[in-house]
């Protein structure tokens, strides 16, 4: 095979897994710090995937657990997996907190806090969008031990962001498009809302590329004029294209939104890849100025470690054949192949 393009498939692996599936969970290889260290139970043993490799301070007062995510998130839940051999209450009485204080982390506010979490199960804590930095896991009290087997953070995220739309017509320049591009089109609705023609049954859609749980969906309704066009739109979401995807379950009915308003419909986590909005009845316009998907991702730990062995064969694929060529120093090949550093952490 091309090195060149061996090489650049390794990439397109990293970066379309990165880029598509660990924002979902934004703990993942980000940096991990703890108080003390008991012998080899790092901090970073927390984000690897493995419930068999845990964290662990010393016996100490008020030890303590830290993520850096780099950037402020609006956290939608923690998951901690408790150890799975002994000692399970241990992790009795500890304290999740999310701010964006690095020196003072107990001043941050308090997400949730853990009143037992049985020997090797992991257990989830709502945080409903607490913005921060800095996710911790401590534990108040006088000779304590922390251990985390497992720690995921799930942050709230529009998930149609840059997702592909299509709608069952155009009225005009009014793309489909247009709903997701962050701009309501209240001066000049033509260029930043969706809209269909007069027609039977429209529709709008989004294909969010994979499976998501859904916790709700928000829709602005134009300002212009007409704003009783979007009465009774149904909101469904699902996997199946089926009559364009109008017969996926139902989240919400659109009763009515005011002119230039945003409104919240709850889908309690309804899974799906497709989100459609569709206007059932005779000559009717569906007209979107912009819709925002919120929800996470339908992928397990297991999807991970996976990942990280295809990563394992691709890098020692990689190497054997460098070898074979005679090159030893697979960092000065790469360079030679792509035409500039290339560093995992930018992946």
């Amino acid at each position: 095979m091309n090195m060149r393009v061996f090489y650049k498939s390794l990439l397109f692996l990293l970066g379309k897994f990165s880029l598509e599936c660990i924002t979902v969970n934004v703990a993942a290889w980000r940096t991990a710090d703890q108080s003390t260290t008991y012998r080899h139970w790092f901090a970073q043993n927390a984000l690897d995937g493995l419930g068999s490799t845990c964290t662990h301070t010393d016996e100490q007062s008020d030890p303590w657990w830290k993520l850096d995510l780099m950037k402020t998130y609006s956290v939608n839940r923690v998951t901690i997996t408790n150890r799975p051999d002994c000692c399970s209450d241990r992790i009795n009485g500890a304290e999740i907190r999310i701010g964006n204080n690095s020196s003072d982390l107990f001043s941050n506010p308090v997400c949730a806090v853990v009143s037992s979490i049985p020997a090797g199960p992991t257990y989830s804590y709502s945080c409903r969008g607490m913005k921060g930095r800095y996710v911790t896991v401590n534990i108040p009290g006088a000779s304590k031990i922390l251990t985390l087997c497992e720690v995921g953070v799930y942050v709230v995220g529009n998930l149609a962001t840059g997702k592909f739309t299509t709608q069952s017509s155009t009225y005009k320049l009014w793309f489909a498009e247009q709903a997701i591009d962050f701009s309501p089109g209240f001066i000049q609705p033509s260029s930043s809302c969706s809209s269909t023609d007069i027609q039977t049954n429209p529709w709008w859609r989004v294909d969010l590329r994979y499976i998501y749980r859904v916790s709700s969906v928000v829709i602005t309704n134009r300002l212009d004029c007409c704003p009783e066009r979007i009465n009774g739109t149904e909101i469904r979401i699902g996997n199946s294209l089926e009559n364009n995807g109008n017969n996926n379950p139902i989240c919400a009915v659109i009763s009515s939104i005011p002119a230039g308003v945003s409104s919240t419909y709850t889908c309690n986590n309804m899974e799906g890849r497709y989100v459609n909005l569709f206007l059932p009845g005779d000559s009717k316009y569906l007209t979107l100025c912009e819709v925002k998907v919120y929800g996470e991702g339908v992928i397990k730990q297991a999807d991970l470690v996976l990942f990280r062995k295809l990563i394992m064969i691709y890098s020692f694929q990689l190497q054997s054949a460098l070898a074979e060529r005679g090159i030893s120093d697979m960092n000065k090949e790469m360079t030679m192949m792509l035409g500039e550093p290339t560093h995992s952490s930018e992946l």
